[in-house]
């Protein structure tokens, strides 16, 4: 008399879930860890405290107005340009409002072609617009009293105002 002992069944069909699962989950688990480490890194690289900027250019306005680019490289290719307008406060101070601030390839702030412009309007607004080639002009302006009392960043804005 033979005894039909259940054979065990394979190590395959024991798995909680199939194998093709577990190929398509794990790309799914690791592509957001890779890219939040890389916002990480590139966002720690441009802590003012590690990578300072450093003065490009000034422009004069009027007697008390100035507008001064300055700039920094944290990341191999990679420029930032930081644009502040810079008021004469009393007789011996200064103060420096950020106006706007542009992160590109190194190349497109190079040559003839990178140009930019700061003007005071009539309403005593400093305003600068940032022409790259291959990008989109920027323009950035200090904003108006009750903007800035309500807390509203001015940021960019439109050329034609």
């Amino acid at each position: 008399m033979t005894v039909d002992v259940p054979k065990s069944e394979p190590e395959e069909s024991k798995r909680f879930l199939p194998r093709w699962v577990f190929f398509l989950a794990v790309p799914g688990f690791l592509g957001p860890l890779l890219i939040l480490a890389f916002i990480f890194r590139t966002e720690i690289a441009h802590d003012e405290a590690r990578c300072p900027y450093v003065q490009v250019s000034e422009r004069a306005l009027s007697a008390d107005v100035r507008v001064r680019e300055e700039r920094r490289s944290c990341v191999p290719d990679v420029e930032e340009r930081r644009y502040s307008a810079v008021r004469a406060v009393g007789a011996a101070s200064e103060e420096a409002i950020v106006l706007g601030r542009r992160r590109l390839p190194r190349d497109a702030f190079l040559g003839p072609k990178y140009v930019w412009q700061a003007q005071l309007r009539d309403d005593g607004q400093v305003y600068v617009e940032v022409d790259c080639p291959g990008h989109p002009k920027a323009v950035f302006r200090e904003g108006t009293p009750e903007e800035e009392a309500s807390g509203v960043s001015a940021g960019s804005a439109d050329p034609a105002r």
